[in-house]
Formats: structure tokens, C-alpha cells, sequence
């Protein structure tokens, strides 16, 4: 059982300061464009904790719209409720990198934003020194970020610090596609249960994954899509 005194949320001072002064530069613009500003020392990079036991069923839940995902996992539910309130704290927005091709960067970020609370997908341009906005679920909604084949290619990219299941479970919310093919269910069917999902849930999962998706972003054209508009689709 995941032990609830244990710290979820880390502070700077658990960061290594050069890793927080890039994020807190880098994320400036983003923050400054909020009434009032939010402070630079709120996001807190949360990319190590998605070896975290509650992580997934808490992002599942909260970001892609699960409600199954909740008992779906070893974790105690009640410990995956607590984790998804600490992530949605308004003191403190945890973000994930996910790394692309070419140096391009992916912030998923928890917008703890009081009356404006969400998740935004931010992309960091490669050389950047600020972020653009692929996709934000929930206030003002934009996006969606990717199409299914876009979703699919940007998941099985290199990457040494996140599996290609990890990188489709956390993109895979700001993904919106009318036409899904015939084994978009496995393939998310798959991705759960390769971050500790239990089988006997995957289908049930899964779908709840797609249904949230349709919900989030209804009927959606090539040119709505976000990763397209930065030149960056496939």
C-alpha cells in the first residue's frame, strides 16, 4: 500500500536549483500571462513521479477521464483519491517533460488555477526559451494536440527516461481523431497495462480513454490540430 506520510509533493529545494532556474525561465511567459501572474517557484517538475504507484490511476482519473482507472490498479483508492488532490493543489502545479525528436519539448502541466483550473499541453520549440500552447483541457478549451497517427509516432519516439506506453498515456488526452482505426482500442488496451494496470480492467479503461476524448473534443478537422499548426506533424 502506498504510505499516505509520505511528502507527495515536492518542494524547490528537492529540485536541483540549475533543472528549476530553466523550468522557471522557460515557463515565465506562460505564468505572466495569468491575472494576477502566478510565481515562478509553483510548477514543480514531476517527471520522476510516474514511477510513483498512485500516478497513473490518479492521471487516468483526473486528466483522461477514467473513472475506472481509479480501482483498476494495486494502489488503495482511497491513496489514488489523496494523490489527485495533492496534484490539483493550487499552490503547486506538477508538470511532466516529455521529450520529442529534434530537442522539441512537451509540458504537461496541472493548471491549479483558482476559477481556471485545468491541464495544458505546452510545447517548448527546440532553442526555445518559452512555451506555446498545443492543448488545454478543461477553462478555455484549445487543441486538440495530436491526431491519432501524430499521437502514435510522437509515443514511439527515443526516449531513455519514458517507456512508448508511458509517453501514449500521458499524451494520449490531447489527442482528438474522428476517424480512429480498427485497433486504437488495443493499442491503449496495451499502454495500461504496460504502466501497471490490471488486464481484467484494460478494455473498460480503454474505452472510458476514447469516450473522454470524443467528450473533450467533439468533431475535429486536420487544421484544428495544434502540432500541425507548429510544423511538427507528421
Amino acid at each position: 500500500m502506498y504510505s499516505t506520510t509520505r511528502t507527495l509533493i515536492p518542494t524547490r529545494s528537492s529540485i536541483a536549483q540549475g533543472e528549476w532556474h530553466t523550468a522557471a525561465v522557460i515557463l515565465r511567459h506562460y505564468l505572466n500571462s495569468f491575472h494576477p501572474p502566478v510565481d515562478e517557484a509553483v510548477p514543480t517538475d514531476a517527471t520522476s513521479w510516474t514511477g510513483e504507484e498512485p500516478f497513473w490511476p490518479a492521471f487516468l482519473l483526473s486528466v483522461g477521464g477514467s473513472e475506472t482507472a481509479a480501482i483498476a490498479f494495486d494502489a488503495d483508492p482511497a491513496d489514488v483519491e489523496e494523490y489527485a488532490e495533492d496534484l490539483h493543489r493550487p499552490d503547486n502545479w506538477p508538470y511532466v517533460v516529455v521529450p520529442l525528436a529534434s530537442g522539441h519539448r512537451v509540458y504537461v502541466l496541472f493548471r491549479n488555477y483558482e476559477d481556471d483550473s485545468g491541464w495544458d499541453y505546452l510545447l517548448q520549440p527546440a532553442g526555445a526559451d518559452r512555451v506555446a500552447t498545443l492543448a488545454a483541457l478543461e477553462g478555455h478549451f484549445r487543441g486538440p494536440a495530436f491526431s491519432w497517427p501524430e499521437l502514435v509516432a510522437v509515443a514511439n519516439q527515443p526516449d531513455h527516461g519514458q517507456s512508448a506506453a508511458e509517453r501514449l498515456r500521458l499524451l494520449l488526452p490531447a489527442m482528438g481523431d474522428d476517424d480512429l482505426p480498427d485497433d486504437a482500442e488495443q493499442v491503449i488496451s496495451a499502454a495500461f497495462v504496460a504502466v501497471g494496470g490490471r488486464p481484467r480492467y484494460q478494455r473498460d479503461v480503454a474505452r472510458e480513454l476514447m469516450l473522454a476524448s470524443q467528450r473533450f473534443w467533439g468533431s475535429v478537422s486536420p487544421e484544428d490540430r495544434r502540432l500541425a499548426v507548429f510544423g511538427l506533424g507528421s
